[in-house]
């Protein structure tokens, strides 16, 4: 199967066919991602995009699953990178949650970070 459309539509297409297929962001095409690039839904990640670049759904793309490859080109951006692979055959990674869960992840991992770290002394001086 192969579709030529925006990535929404592309994401739209492999949630309905595959909505359990795990998909995993390179972030080389598609920036750093503090959520994590691995184990999102297609849904999850049309989700996640639209809360931080919605303009990006409106690109072109290209749907490719087959049994060569299962992945989505930005075809302005690369065509021999994908922008997403999707895990469709064999052992499949775990799926880490949507990103009401992972947001809460973070938040999480950011306290830990704060509590972990040594107290900063300041200095008052008087006058």
């Amino acid at each position: 199967m192969q579709l030529n459309e925006n990535l929404q539509i592309c994401l739209l297409a492999l949630t309905s066919r595959y909505p359990e297929n795990v998909v995993d962001i390179n972030e080389d095409i598609l920036e750093p991602q503090r959520l994590g690039t691995d184990g999102w839904r297609a849904l999850d990640i049309l989700e996640l995009l639209q809360s931080t670049h919605p303009e990006v759904l409106q690109t072109k793309a290209r749907l490719v699953l087959d049994s060569q490859e299962c992945s989505i080109y930005l075809v302005d951006q690369s065509e021999e990178t994908p922008a997403l692979c999707i895990h469709c055959e064999g052992k499949i990674p775990p799926y880490q949650g949507a990103m009401l869960e992972r947001k809460e992840k973070h938040r999480r991992s950011l306290l830990d970070e704060s509590f972990s770290s040594p107290p900063r002394l300041t200095t008052i001086r008087r006058r």
